[in-house]
Formats: C-alpha cells, sequence, structure tokens
C-alpha cells in the first residue's frame, strides 16, 4: 500500500517536497519537469493550486469515501463531481463518455479532456453534440482570464429586462435632480397652513407675488407682527376673556370703555402704591367726606388748629367723616392722618369705577392690588394684538385695487399673517408645483424615442407630477440599478464581441443563451499541458483519458483545476509499482466508479510500493 506520509502537510515546503517526490515517481520528461517548476513556483509565490493542495491533503490525511446515498439513482460522475474532486471512471462505453463530458460542459464547467495520444480525445470530438462542439475551443483562454470570468458571470446573471437595457435612453446621474431637491418642492407645493383654506391661501400668493420685494417685506413684517400680538392674545393665561375683547377691539367695539379701564387701573396700581398703612372705617362716612376732608385739610394747612370747643366750621362739617375712619387706631386728626383717609377714599372710589368698566367690558375684575398688573399687562396684550390686526387690515385691503382678500375679523386675522409669513419662509405652492412640471417635463424628454423609455424614468416622471418625493427617491434608485444593469449588459456585448473575433461559435452559442450553459470544452494533449499549465481559475475540471496507462507522475494535472477524472479504458496498463496513477489516486481516497454503475472498484491486489517518501523510504 501507498504510505500515508506521502504528503506531509499543506506548509510550503512540505507542498513543495510533495511536488518533488510526484514529478520523481513516473518517467519524467520536459514536460513534467516544466510542471514541476511552475507549480513550485506558484507554492513559493503563496498561490499553490486547488487541485493540488487537495490532492496533497488526501494523502496526508486519509479519509474513507462518502457512503453512498439512500437514492435509487446510480452514482455518475455528474452526480459526483460538485462534491468530489477524484473521480476515476473505468469501463465507460464511448457513448457514456460523451456524454458526460457534454455533461460537464452543458453545467457551465469549463473543461479539459486530455491524454497521452491524439486517438482517444478525437473519439469523444467527432461524437460530441453540436450545442457542445459549438463550445469547444483551440485555447483555453481565446480572450484573457479576467475578461473571460467576467462574461461568464455576466452571461450566467443575464435577464431578458437587462438584455432590453440596450434598447433605452437611460439618463445619466447628473440630469437626474437631487432627492433632497425634490422633496423640498414636494413639501413646499403640499404645504398648507393650518386653519386656513386653499383657496384662500391660493389668492393671497398670486397677491404676494405680483409685489414689489421692498412691498412684499413691509406685508410680511405686518403678518410677523400680527403673530406675535396674536399668539401672545392666545398664550396669555386670560386667553378665555382676552380674545372675546380683543375680537370686539378689531371693529373698535368699547372702544372708549377700554381706554378709560386702562386709565383707571394704572392710576389704582400708582395710588395703591402710595397708599398710607393703617386706614380703617369705622362707620359709613356721609356722601361728601372727600369734599369735607379736603375743606378740613386746607384749612389746617392754611394755620388753622383743631379745637374740643368753639370748633371751625371745616373742623364741623368734617367732623361725621373723621368719626368714620381710624388711622393707627385713632381718629385722624393731623394733616398727614387726612390725607390717609383721602387717599383711602380716592383708592376705594376708584375700583368702583373699575368694577362698573369690567363689567361693561366682561372683565374679571381685580380684588387685590396684585391682581392689578395682571390686568394691565392683560389689557396691553389685547390693544396690540388689536393694533397689528388693525395695520393687517390696512395692508391687506391695499394689496391691490379691488382686494380678493378682507380681514374681516380676529380670526380671518390670524390666517391671513401665518399665510403671508409662510410664503416668505417656504415659497409658493403653485411655484413649486410649477417647477415640478417643468422637471418632470425635462426627464420625459430625455428618450429619442417613446419606445425607448426605461419604465424606472416613467416612474420618476409620474412621482414628479404626483409630488410624491418618496416615490420618486425609489425611482432613483431603480434607475441606479438600471444604469448599472445598461453597463453590465454594454459590457457583455463588448466582451461577446472580443470573444467572437477568436472563437465566433463559442460566442454565438454562449450569445443565443440555452440549457446548456456557459461552459466551454478544451482538448490538450498531457505534454503540452504539463509544458505550459494553465494560469490559476482557468478551468473547473481535467477528465484524463487512458488513465489506466499513467504513472504518479501524471497527477501533476491536478494543477490544471480543482477537480480530475481520470478515466480508464481498454489501453494498456502501467506496471504496478505503488507509483501508477490510478493507484495514488485509490491512495486519496478518490472515488471510483465502473461504468456509470454505482460502486467502488477494486484496486489490482498484490505488493503497493509506496513513493519515496521525505526523509527516507517508505515501507513496502
Amino acid at each position: 500500500m501507498l504510505d500515508v506520509r506521502l504528503s506531509d502537510g499543506l506548509d510550503e515546503e512540505s507542498l513543495v517536497a510533495f511536488v518533488d517526490r510526484l514529478s520523481a515517481a513516473g518517467d519524467g520528461g520536459k514536460a513534467v519537469d516544466a510542471a514541476r517548476a511552475r507549480i513550485t513556483r506558484d507554492v513559493r509565490a503563496g498561490e499553490p493550486s486547488a487541485g493540488v493542495r487537495r490532492l496533497a491533503l488526501s494523502l496526508h490525511t486519509p479519509i474513507p469515501p462518502r457512503p453512498r446515498s439512500s437514492s435509487d439513482e446510480p452514482e455518475t460522475v455528474l452526480s459526483l463531481v460538485p462534491d468530489e474532486a477524484l473521480i476515476v471512471l473505468s469501463g465507460a462505453r464511448d457513448e457514456e463518455l460523451v456524454e458526460t463530458v457534454a455533461g460537464l460542459v452543458r453545467r457551465g464547467l469549463r473543461t479539459i479532456v486530455t491524454a497521452t495520444g491524439a486517438d482517444l480525445p478525437d473519439v469523444v470530438r467527432r461524437q460530441l453534440p453540436p450545442a457542445v462542439a459549438a463550445r469547444t475551443v483551440e485555447r483555453l483562454r481565446p480572450i484573457p482570464g479576467t475578461d473571460l470570468r467576467r462574461l461568464r458571470r455576466l452571461l450566467s446573471t443575464s435577464t431578458p429586462a437587462r438584455r432590453a437595457r440596450g434598447r433605452q435612453d437611460l439618463p445619466p446621474a447628473e440630469k437626474l435632480p437631487d432627492t433632497e431637491e425634490i422633496a423640498g418642492c414636494c413639501e413646499r407645493a403640499a404645504r398648507v397652513v393650518e386653519g386656513s383654506d386653499g383657496a384662500e391661501g391660493s389668492r393671497l400668493a398670486e397677491l404676494l407675488r405680483d409685489l414689489d420685494a421692498e412691498r412684499r417685506e413691509a406685508v410680511t413684517q405686518v403678518g410677523r407682527y400680527v403673530g406675535r400680538t396674536v399668539g401672545a392674545l392666545n398664550e396669555s393665561t386670560h386667553a378665555a376673556w382676552l380674545r372675546p375683547l380683543a375680537a370686539r377691539l378689531v371693529h373698535n367695539n368699547h372702544r372708549a370703555e377700554f381706554d378709560g379701564l386702562q386709565v383707571l387701573a394704572a392710576r389704582q396700581r400708582e395710588a395703591a402704591g402710595q397708599l398710607a398703612p393703617g386706614v380703617t372705617e369705622e362707620g359709613t362716612p356721609p356722601a361728601d367726606a372727600a369734599t369735607a376732608l379736603k375743606d378740613y385739610r386746607s384749612f389746617l394747612e392754611t394755620g388753622g388748629r383743631s379745637r374740643t370747643y368753639f370748633r371751625s366750621l371745616a373742623q364741623r362739617e368734617a367732623q361725621p367723616a373723621l368719626r368714620a375712619f381710624r388711622v393707627n387706631g385713632a381718629v385722624p386728626r393731623t394733616v398727614e392722618d387726612i390725607t390717609a383717609v383721602l387717599g383711602y377714599l380716592d383708592v376705594r372710589d376708584r375700583q368702583a369705577e373699575i368694577e362698573l368698566a369690567c363689567g361693561e367690558l366682561g372683565v374679571p375684575v381685580p380684588v387685590q392690588p396684585s391682581h392689578l398688573d395682571e390686568l394691565i399687562d392683560a389689557l396691553g396684550v389685547a390693544a396690540a394684538a388689536a393694533r397689528s390686526v388693525g395695520a393687517l387690515r390696512h395692508d391687506v385691503l391695499f394689496l391691490q385695487n379691488d382686494s380678493p382678500v378682507a380681514v374681516p375679523d380676529l380670526p380671518t386675522a390670524e390666517r391671513v399673517a401665518a399665510a403671508i409669513v409662510d410664503y416668505d419662509e417656504h415659497g409658493d405652492p403653485a411655484e413649486a408645483g410649477d417647477e415640478l412640471e417643468r422637471l418632470a417635463a425635462e426627464l420625459e424628454a430625455i428618450p429619442s424615442a417613446p419606445e425607448r423609455t426605461p419604465p424606472e424614468l416613467t416612474a420618476a416622471v409620474e412621482a414628479l407630477r404626483a409630488h410624491d418625493a418618496d416615490a420618486y427617491a425609489a425611482a432613483l434608485d431603480a434607475l441606479g440599478s438600471a444604469r448599472r444593469e445598461s453597463e453590465d449588459q454594454q459590457a457583455c456585448e463588448e466582451l461577446l464581441g472580443r470573444l467572437a473575433t477568436s472563437t465566433p461559435e463559442l460566442a454565438r452559442a454562449w450569445s443565443d443563451g440555452s440549457d446548456d450553459g456557459y461552459g466551454l470544452l478544451c482538448f490538450a494533449s498531457v505534454d503540452s499541458l504539463l509544458s505550459d499549465l494553465p494560469s490559476p481559475d482557468s478551468a473547473d475540471v481535467v477528465v484524463v483519458l487512458g488513465a489506466g496507462a499513467l504513472q504518479a507522475d501524471a497527477l501533476l494535472l491536478t494543477a490544471v483545476a480543482p477537480r480530475l477524472v481520470g478515466v480508464v479504458g481498454d489501453e494498456p496498463r502501467a506496471a504496478s509499482s505503488g507509483t501508477t496513477f490510478l493507484e495514488v489516486l485509490n491512495q486519496a481516497s478518490a472515488r471510483f466508479l465502473r461504468g456509470g454503475l454505482a460502486g467502488r472498484d477494486d484496486v489490482p491486489a498484490g505488493p503497493q510500493p509506496a513513493i519515496p517518501v521525505q526523509n527516507g523510504a517508505a515501507e513496502s
């Protein structure tokens, strides 16, 4: 039996030693020497061929054959080749061999058929089906390897849609509007100011579009002013009564009462701040209390004196009012005391006026001095809102003669102001719609004829006219894919044209597309292959005819492709020395088939000396 140490591993030195021993296990010659040198160079470069690595691995770590599948179908080369790297077929009839080779090509495999003599390959060549014969090439690479691989990939992924790209006019990417630009246009075209109807917004946009820039800026400032003042009105905690009040002021209803309340509230706040403490009412003062107290204060200020007996007329008339009040618990006597009481009466009487005005305007009455600040601020908000609405009514009225837009009330003013500001910030929705239509028309005009319009471009045009930014983005992505398909199709046609210059029949067979795949077939002698090994990834499987007559050095053919099929016919057998082609394959656990029937082929019995191994001879 062959020594399991035939391969010592997969590191660089072990692979080089394995190739050296393999090339020495035969008759040798220039072809074998050339193959050994080429394989060694590839190993040293870190690029060992897949076939050599697999053979070395199988001999380094022998594994039992895969068990037969449970299927009732017999195992064949075609059924095993996807999983097995090393197969031996013996006893096959010519037609069966031809069918095997044809099947490999139909599966898209780049297949090389080789033998030591010319007769065996000719038997296969003469009986090939026409579809497979058309895929026969004289050179393994009719065009450079990278181009050939790309062509096969493009052909295998070809679809009717991609082939149709050559008859379509696809727009270049730079002619397509950016998705962000379209999204902005669609957003502007679809904008409707909250609370306004579309007709009102459209009419206002038309008016603003016709204004010069300076006039439009002035109107916009008024609109912003309304937005600020009415916004403050709406945000106020007193909005429930402020909005109705401001709405009446817009029409100048209760204007006098409103202005009077503002004055009263301001004076009351000032007087309340100056009010002396400690003044209380102990009784009901007379109706003319304020007049009597003012006269008595004047009497005292001009030198008069307060008397207990023989009181002056001013003192006697003020006496009922003085008895009704206390200042710090005592009856008022001095000028300061009387002034404090007069201030108290002034605040009290003005409070009565404020209550009356609040009742007329529907405003809550301020009960405490702190409420006055809230009232004054709230009245200021209402006044500002009314003034801004008045300014807006004036400006809108004179936008043009017989202006179709009016501002009759506060809600309308809010809508119109919002529409004016929106126009300034976002533009006219109609202009955005016109821009989208213009862009759609430009895209629609790109194809030279309607039948050359790609469906993705039609989708983009429809999305623009529907103001649908998401659909446009999807169409743009689809156009990108279509453009890549078109580039692939152009490359495929160019590569097919180059292939046709050297192998027109192969190019025609591949371009027609069929169930026969995109494989190819090449016939070459063993010596020619070993003398000039194809570069890596040039072939998928090598079929070796007359394998029974070969020595082990012919296994250097594993460098040609990652899979090897040895075909044993009625050729004279190589002398069994442990180093024949078949004996080494058996040691590598290759799958042996007989004629297309399932099962292992027996290896001739007898002594099988090993190939010499590194550091000594193997056992016999």
